[in-house]
């Protein structure tokens, strides 16, 4: 699909009307560092605004996905660029909500009101009048959104997987990454992804790409088991994260593993990777809490997590360690095990934890039946 094939006139994006998107497409082949480096911004904050698509989203996706095989982007100096628009067609399927039903989806679509307030709500949010985004007609609006990024995803995978095999490794990650989230949106054939994912494990030299590829198969639903003997501990890792290993005792034993140091776990990884947002810790501290048979299992990774974390990430990973350790409130006179004992002394020894101003420890601590003061909390141990 080209630009000038676009009705531009009659889509929107997260600041209005999207009648500057094609000048922006366009400079992302251009001359102009500049005007490129504004295009970039513009499909980050306009077209897919923090993970929300628009209208305009779906046809600028495939705008761009032809872009990745374009003479322009596809000279060696370009490869950034190409690496950054294959990590926007993930964003893009990420934004085709891939965990929700159909069916769902289609009945916000369309609502047994009809289609009369429709065309009315589109056209007052062209006009940039004011109109209740949470109305039943413009949610129709944004789900038809979600419809239209599910009907072009196989197209968009396509043009994807074809990056694959090419000669820059950032293009070729990006490229596993957006792959395996596309794959994952209902209606998307994706015959032979894993078989070629594989292929490519086996063979890449480098531990990002098989981690990549370790990372999409799990998605894709399939076990890596033999990435579990893998040289690299991050791939032997990120192999154990495939859920259909949930079960493997030695999956399990690999994520505590890496675990025990933490810090050198998020070391591993100097590409980002889109099926492992954030630090690397994040996603082995999930799949631990959710595979450990007791928290005395857990022990030796909570402890690590412990003396190196701050109160910045109790949501992903010492707060969920904290519940693992307390799945039930204390009660009154409080009686704790050593485990308890040792992981939240561990948490009192760190002067990261606590800051009276942050909120989200509040409720972790509330649910273990806690103080979240670290005097009280002291006294509790000694």
């Amino acid at each position: 699909m080209h630009a000038a094939d676009i009705d531009w006139s009659r889509l929107f994006h997260a600041y209005g009307p999207a009648s500057d998107t094609p000048a922006h497409l366009r400079a992302l082949t251009g001359p102009d560092d500049d005007a490129r480096t504004g295009a970039l911004d513009h499909l980050w904050s306009a077209v897919i605004h923090q993970g929300t698509p628009w209208t305009v989203t779906p046809p600028a996706a495939l705008v761009v996905a032809e872009l990745l095989t374009d003479p322009e982007t596809m000279r060696p100096a370009n490869d950034v660029l190409r690496a950054i628009l294959l990590d926007f067609l993930g964003e893009v399927a990420e934004a085709a909500l891939p965990d929700t039903p159909e069916d769902e989806i289609r009945a916000v679509a369309y609502p047994a009101s009809g289609e009369d307030e429709i065309g009315p709500a589109l056209d007052a949010i062209l006009a940039e009048n004011e109109v209740d985004w949470d109305g039943d007609a413009v949610q129709a609006i944004m789900a038809r959104v979600v419809l239209d990024l599910r009907a072009i995803a196989p197209t968009l995978l396509d043009h994807v997987t074809a990056c694959l095999d090419d000669p820059d490794l950032r293009v070729r990650v990006d490229a596993t990454g957006a792959a395996g989230t596309l794959a994952l949106i209902p209606g998307v054939g994706a015959d032979g992804l894993a078989a070629r994912l594989e292929g490519t494990a086996a063979r890449s030299g480098d531990h990002h790409e098989r981690c990549a590829a370790m990372l999409t198969l799990g998605a894709l639903g399939v076990a890596p088991r033999a990435f579990l003997a893998d040289p690299h501990p991050a791939v032997r890792a990120c192999a154990a994260l495939a859920p259909a290993l949930a079960a493997d005792p030695a999956a399990t034993r690999e994520i505590l593993a890496a675990l025990r140091d933490p810090a050198e776990a998020d070391s591993w990884l100097t590409i980002p990777l889109r099926l492992v947002p954030g630090r690397l810790r994040f996603a082995l501290v999930a799949a631990a809490v959710e595979r450990a048979e007791s928290f005395e299992e857990l022990l030796p990774a909570a402890l690590a997590i412990a003396g190196m974390t701050s109160h910045w990430t109790v949501d992903v990973d010492w707060g969920p360690l904290l519940t693992a350790a307390f799945p039930a409130p204390v009660g009154e006179p409080p009686v704790l095990t050593p485990a308890q004992r040792a992981y939240l002394g561990a948490l009192v020894a760190n002067d990261e934890i606590w800051n009276p101003k942050m909120v989200n420890p509040i409720s972790w601590f509330r649910a273990a039946g806690l103080p979240y003061e670290r005097e009280a909390c002291r006294r509790l141990i000694s």
